[in-house]
């Protein structure tokens, strides 16, 4: 679809992981919403309310037009409903602004039945948190640097005492060294991108993967929300959830305290 006789002043441009979608010389009006639920989390909506667009006028008049406005709703309500990315409005003027990791939640048709002109509205939703339900937190380590939301920090020690049996007498306690000092950083969360469902699963394997394949076995230092845990070997990264639409969430086990 192209802008050609478009006369609107206003812009708008959605990129996801499969690149931008965007709607240049339109016009539209924005409304906001934010609604809490009984948890006290926060959904922010953002609506664009009466965006438009012409067909391409060199097409032939008829089935030629009612294809490509066919083509563009099945791009709009296909390929973009549910996928998380950065939405710009009016960029490339002194009223730009842009909001990243929101979600195309619905495409409300006003008119489709012409060959020539379309009519939506686009709700988008973001997500906001109260009372600690979403927590931003950072983990930096080996060189990897992220932010994540809500993970959980596990402390926990690796006993290495056995106890021994003694012919009719009571077992005796053995110390076999230091207890390992155990680090599990778990529920973190990663957005992965992707058009196809297919490519979205391998986005959230790829997550895991780089960390199961590419980092297991190495030590460096661990900082969790600015905070040092000193040198911490990873010994294991896992997924925990798979099921997310648009997101992978996975745990990684650190051991420290341990001699060199």
């Amino acid at each position: 679809m192209v802008t050609r006789r478009m006369t609107g002043a206003r812009k708008w441009r959605f990129t996801v992981g499969a690149g931008p979608v965007s709607m240049e010389a339109t016009d539209f009006w924005i409304e906001y919403r934010g609604e809490p639920d009984d948890l006290g989390r926060v959904a922010l909506s953002l609506i664009l309310h009466g965006a438009w667009e012409h067909v391409d006028f060199d097409l032939a008049a008829g089935i030629a037009r009612r294809h490509a406005i066919e083509e563009r709703l099945r791009l709009l309500q296909w390929s973009l409903i549910g996928q998380r990315g950065m939405l710009e409005l009016d960029y490339g003027t002194p009223q730009a602004r842009s909001v990243s990791g929101i979600t195309l939640r619905a495409v409300e048709l006003a008119e489709g039945e012409s060959n020539e002109f379309l009519s939506y509205d686009l709700r988008f939703e973001y997500p906001l948190s109260r009372d600690g339900i979403l927590v931003a937190r950072t983990m930096v380590w080996g060189g990897v640097s992220a932010e994540y939301h809500n993970f959980l920090v596990e402390y926990a020690k690796e006993d290495r005492t056995t106890f021994k049996e003694v012919f009719r007498a009571a077992p005796i306690r053995i110390s076999d060294g230091p207890s390992l000092k155990i680090v599990r950083v778990t529920a973190i969360r990663k957005s992965v991108a992707g058009v196809t469902d297919l490519e979205k699963r391998q986005a959230a394997e790829a997550v895991v993967k780089s960390w199961a394949w590419d980092r297991v076995g190495n030590q460096a230092e661990l900082k969790i929300d600015g905070d040092s845990l000193g040198t911490c070997h990873l010994r294991s990264a896992r997924p925990s959830d798979l099921s997310l639409p648009d997101a992978v969430t996975f745990e990684l086990e650190f051991v420290t305290g341990y001699g060199s």
